[in-house]
C-alpha cells in the first residue's frame, strides 16, 4: 500500500507540526508568510483526509511518513531528551539550552 503523496514542503510542515512547532515558527524557518503555511498545511491535511494538525500528524505516523520519535536537536526539548536517555548533550543542544534560559530569566525580570 502506497501512502499519500505530500509535497516536499508538505512534508517538511507535517515533521515539524509532529514536533510541537508553531505557525509562525514553521513559517520563519521556511521563509514564507503564514498565510502560504496554512496553504500547505490545508494541502497536508487534504491529501491526508485529516480534519485538524493533530489529526493530521497521527495519520502520517500511521502512513509511514514520520518515523518514530521525533528528533529535536538544538533546543531546550533536546537538551532535556538528552538527559532522559542518559547521554551528554550534544554542542547544538547546550547552545539552545543556554539560549532558553536566558529567554527565561529575561522574562522573570520583566513579571518582577
Amino acid at each position: 500500500m502506497t501512502g499519500p503523496h505530500l509535497s516536499p514542503k508538505e512534508q517538511i510542515v507535517l515533521r515539524r507540526f509532529s514536533e510541537g512547532a508553531t505557525c509562525s515558527r514553521i513559517a520563519h524557518e521556511l521563509g514564507i508568510s503564514e498565510v502560504s503555511l496554512r496553504v500547505y498545511s490545508h494541502r497536508m491535511r487534504k491529501a491526508l483526509g485529516a480534519r485538524s494538525i493533530a489529526h493530521a500528524v497521527l495519520l502520517g505516523c500511521r502512513a509511514g511518513l514520520l518515523d518514530g520519535q521525533p528528533q529535536r536537536h538544538g533546543d531546550h526539548a533536546g537538551y532535556t531528551a538528552h538527559l532522559r536517555r542518559g547521554e551528554e548533550p550534544c554542542e547544538p543542544c547546550r547552545l539552545g539550552e543556554r539560549a532558553y534560559r536566558s529567554t527565561q530569566r529575561a522574562g522573570n525580570r520583566e513579571v518582577a
